[in-house]
């Protein structure tokens, strides 16, 4: 050593630039890890629904779809001296379309039985940005298809859930052999299924905190003449809590229903339309909190990968979701009295015109000119 003491060199302070790197990777960690805790979070939660493979049916019999147009761009026709924007009119075709077939079936926890209570058909068309409920009717005298084995004669809407899960795999076979039902007798095609029984109907309308209806007098006085109902009512709007919503939605002889089914089935769209607006409702945690304990109750079709998808696809446009009702399928019917079993005892049933019913339903489900 010299004996000298060396000065030390100062440390420069640290640059406004070097800070925002430090501050912006920081920010860039903490997002990752949001971004990786949230889609652990949303697969655990999609992971809850009750899964089943359901066999893809080849629809081969319905016509070939038009080319859709593309819409997104304008066409652009240049020439020489001038460039002239022209927009095509968007032609209708299946890609629009998503249909999900929405099925309450009535047994209970230790029944076997397992009999379609109430079968929705909600058709998403993802241009018009509207959702069309459409009721099957139970009592639609069907022609089954034969399904692993076993002849399909003629039969009830209702029955064929409860022969699919027997012939087939459980709750896939009830799934699998409405869907090829539907496609051969209606020419609808289903995409998705949803199954609930009324243990989860009660249990959804209860977490919402009831559902709005307004009531008639008929069905006010039916409300509270039905021993699983616990309220009391009056005509007018009322709040339904889930068992009261049960017996609404299953409602069948109310003075004055006449026509049981279809009055039963203008009833149960209506309950789903005024559920559907108290769910647009509700913040995201609310949603949040509804999904964790509803989740658990559902049976699909539907993977999570199609989950996410069609998510992306309908939640930035529920805001602006139109609600429409399709009616009921079959639109026109004729009631009738069958020996359906041959053992001497004859079931109500409805004949339709399949043809007839075809074209109303492919315009409804697949955007096809009548």
């Amino acid at each position: 050593m010299s004996g000298r003491y060396e000065k030390k060199k100062q440390k420069r302070p640290m640059g406004w630039k070097k800070i925002l790197l430090i501050v912006l990777g920081i920010l860039a960690a903490l997002i990752a890890v949001l971004i990786i805790v949230g889609v652990i979070y949303y697969f655990s939660m999609i992971g809850k629904i009750n899964r089943v493979v359901v066999p893809t049916i080849e629809y081969t019999q319905a016509t070939e779809p038009e080319k859709p147009v593309e819409t997104t761009q304008a066409a652009v026709e240049t020439t020489a001296e001038t460039t002239v924007e022209t927009t095509q009119p968007h032609v209708a075709s299946s890609a629009d379309y998503l249909n999900v077939l929405l099925v309450g079936q009535a047994a209970r926890d230790g029944e076997e039985e397992r009999f379609a209570d109430t079968m929705i058909l909600c058709t998403l068309n993802t241009y018009t940005k509207t959702l069309t409920l459409t009721s099957l009717l139970r009592d639609s005298f069907v022609k089954m298809p034969d399904y692993k084995g076993h002849y399909g004669g003629r039969i009830k809407l209702t029955t064929i859930y409860h022969l699919g899960s027997i012939y087939g795999d459980g709750v896939a076979g009830s799934m699998e052999l409405m869907n090829m039902t539907l496609y051969n007798n209606f020419g609808i095609e289903v995409d998705y299924n949803f199954e609930v029984d009324f243990e989860a109907f009660i249990n959804v309308v209860n977490m919402l905190h009831g559902v709005d209806i307004d009531l008639t007098e008929a069905e006010a006085n039916y409300l509270n003449n039905d021993d699983k109902v616990w309220q009391t009512f009056e005509p007018g709007v009322n709040r339904l809590d889930g068992d009261s919503a049960l017996s609404y939605a299953r409602m069948r002889k109310a003075e004055g229903d006449g026509e049981s089914d279809i009055v039963r089935t203008s009833r149960q769209r209506k309950f789903m339309e005024a559920m559907l607006e108290k769910v647009k409702q509700k913040s995201l945690p609310e949603l949040q909190e509804l999904a964790n304990e509803i989740l658990p109750m559902i049976t699909t079709s539907m993977s999570s990968a199609d989950i996410t998808k069609y998510l992306l696809t309908i939640l930035p446009m529920l805001p602006e979701l139109k609600m429409e009702t399709g009616g009921t399928c079959p639109a026109s019917y004729k009631g009738d009295m069958v020996d359906i079993y041959s053992d001497g005892f004859y079931h109500s049933v409805l004949r339709f015109d399949e043809a007839e019913t075809k074209k109303t339903m492919r315009a409804i489900t697949e955007g096809e000119q009548p």
